[in-house]
């Protein structure tokens, strides 16, 4: 589904929410003893016991999109299973058949592929779904408030509340303890080492307003577990969502200032960021714009230091040349009528008229990349019908993603159809960090 129709989810009390029936709890454990526990949000390169994905096909059902799917968990499940949820038998059964088509029948990965029925679905999976947090030996969930990526009108309409409830209503069905914030954030918009957690401040002071960033930063170390905010003062232009184009005449879908795009760890001390070529700076207004806030992401984090104070080890990835992807097309009388559920997209192109060129950008990235067990999944935009120099620069990304996980296979997959919805296969998915014992281990719930 198109990220347009997250909305805005149900705020959670900065308190620890009490799961009826969660499993496992420990004689006497207490709401205090839950909340000033050791769970914290593991780095992706620890081991995982499951990834999870989202099966929603709302506006994501073109073939090319179930591909990408498909392809994701064939690579994932000879390393981890996947664990579906599903809104139904009927969309198991379609996924299924998918997987039986492209070879992953019983006993060739199928039954890695783990089934869950419940009312709330979506394929941003790592968004909205469970963000786990671990002490090695139990599970809990690091539960945000929602409000629809700060997405502003026509984006965010009511009628999608629900999807905002994606994670709490896992949490009760699995039986996990919350840690549960009124700040708002996504977990696209986090990333982490064990210590440290990186976001954009733009991002989160637009999603919260009236709370001034100490007050965020408190929250964020607290629901993960962390020592260390890293503020990045921007986020690039590309991801951003906005009442009209990004800059001049481009529009495109995009998380609003997710750090997952951009900027990712990939050690304790080394970090991975985005950067734009000095000879594709200059082929249009987005890109000139993204190497200066990419430039800017850069210096912040070289002059950063660790709560050792030691520095990181910046290394730049390239930015994909979005130019041979993107679609042009002239607007028509349809791109100004209003739908029935109250979308108008004359706020949107309130600037251009009936024949007026726009330029439609995907969210391509080579940092959307995942991390698990033996495995990484890596971005891949070079191929028949596009440009040879695409190729080359999706052997750049893997070689730098198999230098820095040489025990890890480096798989590369064409996010395409995802980033045209605003996202990647990082954004579609969500891991659950191995813990002592097994997946059926839990945190203690609160009394």
């Amino acid at each position: 589904m198109d990220r347009r129709n997250f909305l805005a989810g149900m705020a959670a009390t900065a308190a620890v929410t009490a799961i009826p029936g969660a499993g496992r709890a420990e004689a006497g454990a207490t709401a205090e003893a839950w909340a000033a526990s050791a769970h914290s949000f593991p780095p992706e390169w620890a081991p995982h016991d499951a990834i999870w994905m989202g099966w929603d096909d709302y506006v994501t059902a073109s073939p090319d999109h179930a591909r990408l799917r498909v392809e994701m968990i064939k690579a994932l499940t000879p390393h981890v299973p996947v664990h579906m949820i599903v809104d139904g038998d009927a969309t198991t059964s379609a996924i299924t058949a998918l997987m039986r088509d492209a070879g992953l029948d019983q006993g060739n990965g199928a039954e890695r592929v783990v089934f869950h029925v419940q009312d709330t679905v979506d394929v941003w999976t790592r968004d909205c779904g469970p963000l786990f947090i671990s002490d090695g030996r139990t599970l809990g969930l690091a539960a945000f408030a929602w409000a629809n990526y700060g997405f502003p009108w026509p984006y965010t309409n009511p009628g999608s509340l629900a999807r905002g409830a994606l994670d709490q209503e896992l949490g009760r069905r699995m039986g996990y303890a919350m840690r549960t914030s009124d700040v708002v954030t996504e977990g696209g918009g986090l990333e982490v080492n064990s210590r440290t957690l990186v976001t954009y401040r733009d991002a989160m002071m637009q999603r919260n307003p009236g709370k001034d960033l100490n007050e965020i930063e408190v929250e964020l170390k607290r629901l993960y577990g962390k020592e260390q905010v890293i503020w990045l003062d921007r986020a690039p232009i590309t991801d951003r969502v906005l009442q009209g184009p990004k800059v001049a005449n481009f529009f495109g879908w995009g998380a609003n200032g997710h750090v997952d795009e951009y900027v990712r760890f990939v050690s304790e001390d080394t970090i991975l960021v985005g950067e734009v070529s000095e000879a594709e700076r200059d082929v249009n207004a987005l890109m000139r714009l993204d190497h200066e806030i990419l430039a800017e992401n850069r210096r912040q984090l070289e002059t950063t230091r660790d709560p050792d104070g030691k520095p990181f080890n910046v290394v730049p990835m390239p930015v994909p040349d979005v130019q041979p992807l993107l679609r042009r097309r002239a607007l028509s009388e349809q791109d100004f009528q209003a739908s029935p559920e109250g979308y108008d997209p004359r706020l949107l192109y309130r600037d251009f008229g009936v024949g007026d060129e726009v330029i439609e950008v995907p969210a391509v990235s080579y940092l959307n990349f995942l991390v698990t067990n033996g495995v990484v999944l890596s971005a891949r935009y070079g191929g028949e019908g596009r440009p040879d120099h695409l190729a080359e620069s999706d052997e750049t990304a893997a070689a730098l993603l198999e230098q820095c996980f040489p025990d890890r296979e480096i798989v590369k997959i064409d996010p395409l159809a995802a980033n045209w919805n605003g996202g990647g296969m990082h954004c579609l998915t969500q891991q659950q960090p191995r813990v002592a014992g097994g997946a059926d281990e839990q945190a203690p719930s609160a009394s």
